[in-house]
């Protein structure tokens, strides 16, 4: 199965691999195994060791490994040469050059979801979305408000994560993951934090504990309902510039949304990820 974008991805350490089967069956569309911040210097190669040993690969699997600055990236890299298609989810993704020589350096292509966790991450977002290996990226917003100097806040940083959403856009790459919901027991903050995020044009949000997935999904997919609606739309529109459908006035911006919905949904069902929602 090739590696696509993900829109549900659930986070799990690389040192818990009790519960990676627990990941796999939360519904998540995609998994993202940390050797990073979740992962203590003397427990990286017990973390890695667990995912050669991860023996389900089927899924839609990311590793995010540690910064290209970190001593500890080597041995990530030398780790992921000797798995199957998995992606790449690159921690601190900002300098362009140590990046194409990294990539210059692999045995393997494989699909980058670049993490913007940094100041000089986003002044560099235009020129990372344009790298060939790259399907999108991500936000962390901690690490992000942290390197600014302003609170870990979503409206504070709504200009900078707009930014992603525009860049994304540009560059042809899939709308951005927006960052986590770090209360695991607030899930109608969850909720609020992933209608904020799809209004804004994010395509999907970081998860980091399955209780957050059916609701993250539940947003950011669109249901049967929808696609239906949508396609009665489009059927009642063919060949008309402007028409009435329904007591509304449906030009050319809001057809173009019920196709893309439509097209959407049908992308999801070929990767049989739409799980209950459909």
């Amino acid at each position: 199965m090739s590696v696509f974008m993900p829109i549900t991805p659930l986070f799990v350490p690389g040192i818990r691999a009790d519960r990676f089967e627990q990941a796999l069956q939360s519904g998540a569309d995609s998994i993202i195994i940390d050797l990073e911040d979740s992962v203590s210097a003397d427990q990286k190669d017990e973390a890695r060791k667990n995912l050669l040993e991860f023996d389900d690969k089927s899924c839609n699997l990311f590793v995010r490994v540690n910064d290209l600055q970190s001593p500890f990236v080597s041995d990530d890299l030398e780790c992921l040469e000797q798995c199957g298609n998995i992606g790449i989810m690159l921690s601190k993704s900002e300098d362009l050059i140590a990046i194409t020589q990294w990539l210059g350096h692999q045995k393997t292509n494989r699909s980058i979801l670049c993490l913007v966790e940094t100041v000089a991450g986003l002044a560099a977002i235009g020129d990372l979305m344009q790298l060939p290996d790259v399907i999108g990226c991500a936000f962390g917003h901690f690490d992000f408000s942290t390197d600014l100097g302003c609170d870990a806040d979503l409206s504070v940083l709504a200009p900078y994560r707009a930014e992603l959403v525009l860049q994304s856009k540009l560059h042809g790459k899939a709308a951005p993951l927006d960052c986590v919901t770090s209360d695991i027991s607030a899930i109608e903050q969850l909720k609020a934090d992933c209608e904020d995020a799809r209004k804004r044009g994010f395509g999907g949000k970081l998860l980091i504990h399955p209780s957050q997935v059916k609701p993250a999904q539940s947003i950011f997919m669109p249901s049967k309902q929808q696609y239906e609606e949508a396609k009665k739309l489009v059927d009642a529109t063919a060949n008309n510039a402007v028409i009435k459908h329904e007591g509304k006035m449906i030009d050319k911006p809001i057809l173009k949304k019920a196709e893309q919905l439509m097209k959407r949904y049908e992308g999801l069902q070929e990767k049989n990820i739409l799980n209950s929602n459909s």
